[in-house]
């Protein structure tokens, strides 16, 4: 069969950006403080963008408002832009969005496999990807899982084996019972502790502030007469002037100051919208927590991703440094997000009643993680023992042991 080659020239239009725009600007992703800092830089180069007076917005409130920061995510999805092997997108943008603070992963692994309908294949390529980046240990289950993460990551084979077969063992540091299980003289012994203690547990906590700076919310969530009302705030009255452009459309410069006035308000609304679908779906499903201050109810981005008809990741970048403000104070929208045990128990429930526990504990004698998970049992809420230590992790609760010794020093 003979092959023709032909030239055929076509006129193709193409909307050209200004790098500061295409590096600085995810709107999806991005609060509202960062969009308003990229908006206001615009407005000083771009003749067409103008911004309207709002009784909602003050630009130089939030141009002041801005922190130089990065956040754990900002520096992972660096990371990920410089990674040079495929991946997906979906998967490990879902992965990093449900981090906690703590840099672990929020949910149980097959959770994960079911929300973004994947294997477990698929799921360990990207949690290798994820666990391959800095800081070392960051993608971790809870704090032990990060040791060997590390162990891991700086071949430290003999070491990473073994904690990762004898963990329990290993933590009851009893040199007898370790030389016994392991068959490790005293010097192996010492050099095992020397590199797990050279792993830092929590080693996203360097991320971790105050939240003392302030944040712009997204959303106004109001009650009356048993009425829920989300109002959008906080959002730039942007407009583009046609005019203008009628007088200097052939300038071809200027076209494409034109061109990008309208990419901006056209992305802007885009997310401002899908933020405030989101919202709306969780407010609903939240509807208790807001009305009668009942305990948040299971909440998944499987769920909401139902409800909305956008993809889990979508989901995922949507609630990413999203805050709504509620009764005077401003809080996380993906707050709202609650996971939920293996037996079906809110996370949020537990957590409460943990708090609960400790607070009305004997000082001199504080309940261990076993007392507590009988306890939250008698009062028909369901976990393991790992997931009280995680949770009293994120809940800032030390140790029983460590509760005593603050109870002697004070």
């Amino acid at each position: 069969m003979k092959q023709k080659m032909q030239y055929i020239q076509t006129l193709k239009q193409t909307l050209k950006l200004n790098q500061k725009l295409l590096k600085s600007l995810d709107f999806l992703t991005d609060n509202i403080d960062d969009i308003n800092k990229v908006i206001q830089d615009i407005l000083e180069t771009n003749p067409f963008l103008e911004l309207k007076s709002s009784k909602n917005y003050d630009n130089q409130q939030f141009i002041e408002s801005i922190s130089n920061k990065r956040s754990l995510k900002d520096d992972l999805y660096y990371q990920l832009y410089a990674y040079t092997h495929p991946y997906n997108e979906d998967v490990i943008t879902y992965l990093i969005e449900s981090l906690d603070d703590s840099g672990f992963l929020s949910y149980p692994l097959d959770q994960y496999m079911s929300d973004l309908h994947i294997d477990q294949d698929m799921l360990d390529a990207h949690l290798n990807i994820l666990r391959s980046f800095e800081p070392n240990g960051v993608g971790a289950s809870d704090a032990i899982d990060s040791i060997l993460i590390q162990l891991k990551n700086n071949n430290k084979t003999k070491t990473y084996t073994l904690f990762r077969d004898y963990q329990d063992v290993i933590l009851t540091q009893n040199y007898s019972l370790i030389k016994q299980t392991t068959g490790l003289n005293k010097e192996e012994i010492d050099h095992l502790f020397y590199e797990i203690r050279s792993c830092n547990p929590f080693p996203c906590n360097m991320y971790n502030t105050s939240h003392d700076d302030y944040v712009s919310p997204d959303i106004l969530i109001e009650v009356e007469n048993s009425d829920i009302t989300i109002t959008p705030i906080n959002q730039p009255a942007l407009m583009v002037n046609d005019t203008l452009y009628e007088k200097v459309k052939n300038d071809k410069n200027m076209k494409a100051y034109f061109n990008e006035a309208h990419f901006l308000m056209e992305n802007m609304t885009k997310r401002n919208q899908t933020v405030l679908i989101v919202a709306n779906a969780l407010v609903n499903i939240q509807s208790g927590y807001f009305l009668y201050d009942d305990e948040l109810y299971p909440c998944t981005l499987s769920q909401l991703a139902s409800e909305t008809g956008f993809h889990e990741s979508t989901i995922s970048r949507t609630l990413n440094n999203k805050y709504y403000s509620f009764n005077g104070e401003v809080y996380p929208l993906k707050k709202l997000l609650v996971s939920q045990t293996a037996s079906g128990d809110s996370s949020d429930s537990i957590k409460k009643a943990i708090v609960e526990l400790v607070d009305n504990e004997d000082k001199e004698h504080p309940l261990s993680d076993n007392q507590i998970l009988k306890k939250l049992e008698e009062l028909e809420l369901h976990c393991s023992r790992r997931v009280i230590v995680k949770y009293r992790q994120q809940l800032n609760i030390p140790s029983s042991t460590k509760r005593k010794m603050l109870k002697k020093v004070g």
